[in-house]
C-alpha cells in the first residue's frame, strides 16, 4: 500500500471514529436539542396524541411568535387537527401559513393539504398533478 493511500485510509477511519463518537455524545445528552414545548409537541404528535400535541404547539406559538420553529408549529397543528377529524379548523390554518409564508417550504406543503382537501370533497375532481 503506497503511503498516500495508507494516510487517506487512516484519515477515513479517524474521520469516521469522530462521526460516530459525536453521534453517541448526542444519545447521551439529548437535552441538548430539548425546545421545550415544541419538543413535548413533537413527542406527543408522534405517538398520535394530536390534541396534546395542539396545546403543546400552541404554547410554543404563544411564548415564540416569531421563533424558528413557529411556521412548522403551525403546520403540524394543522396535521392535528386534521387527525381528529376537525378538518375547517385545519384548513383555515394551512391557508393561514400559505398566506403568511409563501416562499417557505411549509405554503408549499399547505397548498398540497389545501388541494388535497379540495380533491376529497371532490371525488370526482381530476388530479392537480
Amino acid at each position: 500500500m503506497s503511503k498516500f493511500k495508507f494516510l487517506k485510509a487512516a484519515f477515513g477511519l479517524l474521520f469516521a471514529v469522530a462521526v460516530f463518537s459525536s453521534c453517541a455524545k448526542l444519545r447521551k445528552n439529548p437535552e441538548r436539542f430539548y425546545f421545550g414545548n415544541y419538543s413535548e409537541a413533537e413527542a406527543a404528535f408522534n405517538k398520535g396524541q394530536y390534541q396534546m400535541a395542539l396545546d403543546k404547539y400552541a404554547a410554543y406559538i404563544s411564548e415564540n411568535p416569531e421563533g424558528n420553529l413557529a411556521v412548522i408549529a403551525s403546520y403540524y397543528m394543522a396535521k392535528s387537527h386534521a387527525a381528529l377529524g376537525q378538518k375547517e379548523q385545519a384548513l383555515a390554518l394551512f391557508k393561514e401559513i400559505a398566506a403568511k409564508h409563501p416562499e417557505s417550504v411549509w405554503a408549499k406543503f399547505s397548498q398540497t393539504q389545501i388541494e388535497d382537501s379540495q380533491t376529497e370533497a371532490n371525488p370526482s375532481a381530476l388530479p392537480t398533478k
